[in-house]
């Protein structure tokens, strides 16, 4: 698939996503005191987002937006318009704390135990939020958060409340040995989306994890011709190059280069996966 590309960002939502996040810090820092419901804790993790029209009493299933070591940003925002469209809330969350300069804290040898046992920690509390306690769960992880992501969703111990895993240019040699050493992989669907000029993410490679996970599971792949590493991800000026964490390759980085329209066509199929993984799941 080759999106188009365009001059200019799709729309300016930067204010809208400020805004979110001011709101999500006040929210974290208000229910820290004691005696809050499993709901409010819930709202405490992250960034929450609702579907509109929703009743607060009803079921709805639920996608945990996993950020990469660098915390979260307005990567997601464009996935979590889509996917609250489609009448799914999401949930945006970072796995790893972070330092004032966006750095991870944790050491690279523990990363991954870190991620995974916060991951766990978070799918435990979706599950104990009455909003959500009887709903499917999705993950959508971007860059190196992709390894936590698929190790929880091929652990028995979450059964079946994950539903469907979709990731995004997640270093796919780094998850193909991850999947080949595994006792277990998931048995949900996924979704994989990479582009052909990202060099964490050749296409070789990718087609050689899919191989791997289809062995369990469902698997579609959908490579952007002409997209690199994190093409979702819009600097903060016009001539900023952003650098972020190469998945597997500790200390080395990547150059983002944003892609307004890869990411407009990336969170409509990231939304209508959830959609359709969802749905089928409920038959």
């Amino acid at each position: 698939m080759k999106p188009q590309r365009r001059a200019g960002p799709r729309r300016d939502d930067r204010l809208q996503g400020l805004a979110r996040l001011l709101l999500g810090a006040v929210l974290a820092i208000a229910l820290l005191a004691p005696g809050r419901s499993a709901a409010a804790d819930l709202d405490a993790l992250g960034l929450l987002w609702l579907p509109q029209g929703t009743a607060p009493s009803t079921p709805i299933a639920i996608v945990i937006a996993l950020h990469a070591s660098t915390g979260i940003d307005s990567r997601g925002w464009p996935y979590g318009d889509q996917v609250t469209a489609a009448g799914i809330a999401v949930l945006h969350v970072e796995l790893l704390e972070n330092s004032a300069d966006g750095l991870a804290v944790a050491a690279a040898v523990d990363n991954v135990a870190v991620a995974g046992a916060r991951l766990t920690m978070v799918i435990d509390r979706v599950a104990a939020d009455p909003r959500f306690a009887k709903a499917l769960v999705g993950l959508l992880a971007f860059g190196e958060s992709g390894q936590a992501a698929l190790l929880a969703a091929a652990d028995p111990a979450h059964g079946d409340r994950i539903g469907a895993l979709a990731l995004l240019y997640p270093g796919c040699v780094t998850l193909a040995a991850t999947a080949a050493t595994a006792t277990t992989r998931p048995r949900s669907p996924v979704l994989l989306l990479h582009g052909d000029a990202d060099p964490s993410n050749q296409p070789a490679e990718c087609s050689a994890l899919v191989g791997l996970l289809a062995r369990s599971a469902p698997v579609r792949r959908r490579q952007y011709a002409g997209a690199g590493y994190a093409w979702d991800l819009p600097p903060h000026g016009p001539y900023e190059t952003v650098r972020l964490p190469w998945p597997g390759r500790h200390g080395s980085l990547l150059a983002a280069s944003h892609w307004p329209q890869a990411t407009e066509v990336a969170a409509t199929e990231v939304a209508a996966f959830f959609a359709e993984s969802f749905a089928a799941h409920r038959q």
